[in-house]
């Protein structure tokens, strides 16, 4: 086995790139052991730096860096070397493939991540669209039509299309909104702005100038639906113009269940 020199031996003075001292640099058999180190450390990283190019440029959803590297390089022309050194570049060379692996585990991991994240938010929009129930629409009080739209509507005192005018939080209690009426429902006419109650948890948040659509059922000031943007408003306004003729002519229950 090639000798050490201040604690490191030729394979570690090559990954450290540590200037050799002079003792060593009059080894010749550690000076080769140290070049011969130097060349398959040179060469690793230069395959490192190619897989971090493919990493960088890599879009979400391509193939691993494992099953789409370019072409291996062809194997270096053996030369004979000594069993402790071919055991220690044997060690740092598995170390290598361990790094490697996890790099490209990694890779993988942010990809498919990033995938679900995509086709979740891609699922989530969907049911959206069509009205589908889901955790946001639980949360904000804008979920899919009611399963009787025509008594539903018959049971609310107020719905109405607007674009929120003023913002009062109310401590606790969540806030009191006041909507500049853009579009009428129920009643046909009234003032050209009207007040009600949003409770603290809705989402997303009331802010001046969003464009909403809401409901209000009877004997209440609290809003019962909370739909906010133009695509959220333009599916509840599908549902409520189909409702609406039929619900002038059904009767709520004295109870004002839906």
């Amino acid at each position: 086995m090639a000798a050490e020199y201040d604690g490191a031996d030729a394979l570690m003075a090559a990954i450290t790139g540590e200037p050799l001292p002079e003792a060593a640099r009059a080894d010749a058999e550690f000076m080769a052991g140290h070049r011969a180190a130097a060349a398959d450390v040179a060469l690793l990283r230069e395959q490192l730096s190619a897989i971090g190019d493919v990493l960088a440029a890599q879009p979400a959803g391509a193939p691993s860096p494992v099953t789409a590297r370019s072409r291996p390089r062809a194997p270096r022309p053996a030369r004979p070397v000594r069993r402790g050194r071919a055991l220690r570049i044997a060690l740092g060379s598995l170390a290598a493939v361990v790094a490697l692996s996890a790099v490209a585990g990694l890779a993988r991991l942010v990809t498919e991540n990033s995938g679900s994240d995509s086709q979740a938010a891609k699922s989530a929009g969907a049911a959206d669209a069509k009205g589908g129930p889901g955790e946001a629409d639980r949360r904000s009080g804008d979920g899919p039509p009611p399963s009787d739209p025509e008594l539903a509507l018959a049971c609310d005192r107020l719905v109405v299309e607007g674009t929120v005018a003023r913002v009062e939080p109310k401590d606790g209690q969540g806030s009191r909104i006041v909507l500049t009426v853009t579009r009428r429902y129920k009643p046909d006419r009234g003032p050209a702005q009207v007040a009600l109650l949003l409770a603290e948890d809705a989402h997303p948040g009331p802010r001046r100038g969003q464009h909403v659509l809401v409901e209000v059922g009877r004997g209440t000031d609290d809003a019962s639906r909370w739909a906010v943007g133009e695509d959220r408003v333009a599916a509840n306004r599908a549902w409520i113009l189909k409702a609406l003729p039929g619900s002038r002519h059904t009767a709520c229950p004295s109870d004002g269940s839906t």
